[in-house]
């Protein structure tokens, strides 16, 4: 009884001793974002057993570097699909680094998207290279998505955002959402408001939100009143039919669609 019990005493006693360390382990892992990007059969398949044990062991960031290598390989040889396995397996081995996402999202949104659309020899059909060129994009709106959670508050990845949907998904709404959020993160350039309420000006029914907006900017700052603004509030302004006496930009003459703004 002695001899079955003491080997019993010594596995709870052992237990009982690691479960803290685990516990502080764990809970490491999770701030670094590792409990969060798993390891998975995928990511073991493009690095091999010996390169998935060094991962486990530590070498993640030298097992990401390796795997971007290989991207890239695979980018010279058109070889998409096999280019998006790896860069999915590179941004989990590295899901707190804002530049593997940024960079696995334009390698497909754009790179891969850009080059099915024009490949009439692989696919004669348009409508079947439009498709190809939208699911690319899709995968590359989803590597922005993927790393946004791990990284929420990177200005840059929903500035990202907001330029795929604006320039790839022709999609105003959410761009203007995207441009919002990343103007609300820390270190946010100051142009991204600016995008947010030029998108909101593409929308109908929406001008009047967008032009209030473009307004509030000209009156902040006169680093604000960039052409682009200007030019967009003196549309606004003709087409919203605002009084004269309330307008942020005044004409000279009919004539003249754009003249030197002056602040009422």
């Amino acid at each position: 009884m002695k001899k079955t019990l003491a080997p019993l005493l010594l596995v709870l006693g052992f237990g009982l001793l690691k479960t803290p360390v685990e516990t502080r382990l764990l809970a490491l892992q999770k701030h670094a974002g590792f409990q969060l990007a798993r390891l998975n059969l995928g990511t073991r398949a493009q690095l091999g057993q010996a390169g998935f044990v060094a991962a486990l062991s530590g070498f993640r960031a030298l097992m990401a570097d390796l795997l971007w290598i290989r991207a890239g390989t695979a980018f010279d040889q058109t070889a998409w699909s096999k280019m998006e396995l790896l860069l999915r397996s590179a941004t989990q081995l590295q899901p707190r680094a804002a530049l593997f996402w940024e960079m696995a999202h334009y390698h497909m949104a754009y790179d891969a998207a850009t080059s099915v659309r024009y490949d009439e020899t692989a696919q004669p059909s348009s409508a079947l290279r439009r498709k190809a060129e939208l699911d690319f994009i899709h995968i590359g709106q989803t590597f922005l998505e993927d790393g946004l959670s791990f990284l929420p508050n990177s200005s840059r990845l929903w500035e990202r955002l907001g330029d795929l949907y604006s320039r790839r998904l022709n999609d105003p709404l959410n761009a203007a959402d995207a441009y919002a959020k990343a103007s609300q993160q820390p270190n946010a350039m100051a142009y991204l408001r600016r995008f947010s309420a030029y998108e909101l000006a593409k929308i109908p029914g929406r001008e009047k939100e967008a032009y209030e907006r473009l307004k509030a900017l000209y009156l902040e700052s006169p680093s604000q009143r960039v052409e682009t603004l200007v030019h967009l509030i003196a549309r606004l302004e003709e087409k919203l039919a605002v009084p004269q006496e309330h307008r942020a930009y005044s004409k000279q003459t009919a004539a003249d669609p754009i003249d030197t703004p002056t602040v009422r």
